[in-house]
């Protein structure tokens, strides 16, 4: 029962935030945006000759995990206050931890999808080469860095348990790793503060990971197991700032305040 709460639930309010877009409307999110952003900073990077093409190529490609992974989440909680059902979602006794938990997978899944394509489409253009003994741990830092943009857009979404623009939040935290997380701009080459924040920001280690995996480097281990860890401090902070809001909110009556 816990098992089919987990992946029901977090399957069918996916559904319910994406399946009412078209094709039309729904591809060129999820891609479009990466593709143009893909091909803008590679062009520019090639310009202006700093690092290596396939440089850009990953950092972007990985980065294009973050868009589905911070906003799916945070839209499924602002979602269901915004439609007055979160109130009904709320009053089930099922577990808080397993029923919004299982709202990461989805944007997991698509996060990892969304960043293979765009390592492909670079592939494909002849920016990126990819050794077929690298591809399992390419494959593994693509997923963890999935899981840890999607941790940290569930936190995103239970801060908007009590704020009303947690898409702004989201927004805010997606450019700030653009620019922090080491996608276009080395982390040392940052200011020492700003490369401070950029290392504990979901990421980082993630696109480090991978750009060393193709490389065929060593710490490709490391750099994933402190992903993971920031995914896992990241989700259990969403979990318990959900259960401190929620009770907040309650008092308040304010858990359909939209």
């Amino acid at each position: 029962m816990t098992l089919r709460l987990f992946f029901v639930a977090g399957w069918r309010s996916h559904l319910a935030l994406f399946r009412w877009l078209r094709p039309s409307a729904f591809i060129p999110t999820v891609l479009g945006v990466p593709v143009v952003q893909l091909i803008w900073f590679v062009h520019l990077g090639r310009y202006l000759g700093t690092y290596p093409t396939q440089y850009y190529v990953v950092g972007n490609a990985l980065n294009a995990c973050a868009m589905a992974g911070l906003f799916a989440p945070a839209m499924s909680v602002q979602g269901e206050r915004v439609s007055g059902t979160l109130s009904a979602v709320l009053a089930t006794p099922a577990n808080r931890a397993v029923m919004f938990g299982g709202r990461i997978g989805p944007a997991v899944l698509m996060g990892a999808l969304t960043s293979s394509v765009m390592l492909a489409l670079g592939t494909a253009l002849g920016w990126l080469h990819v050794p077929l003994g690298s591809l399992p741990r390419l494959a593994l830092a693509v997923l963890v860095t999935a899981m840890s943009c999607s941790a940290c857009g569930l936190l995103v979404g239970a801060i908007g348990l009590r704020t009303r623009e947690p898409i702004f939040a989201a927004s805010v935290v997606l450019y700030s790793m653009l620019l922090l997380c080491g996608v276009n701009i080395p982390l040392d080459r940052l200011p020492g503060w700003l490369a401070a924040i950029g290392e504990v920001m979901p990421m980082s280690q993630g696109i480090e990971a991978a750009r060393d995996a193709l490389a065929g480097s060593g710490g490709v281990v490391g750099l994933l197991g402190w992903e993971l860890l920031k995914a896992a401090v990241l989700a259990l902070a969403a979990l318990l700032v959900l259960r401190v809001l929620e009770r907040s909110s309650r008092e308040r009556a304010a858990l359909d305040d939209a």
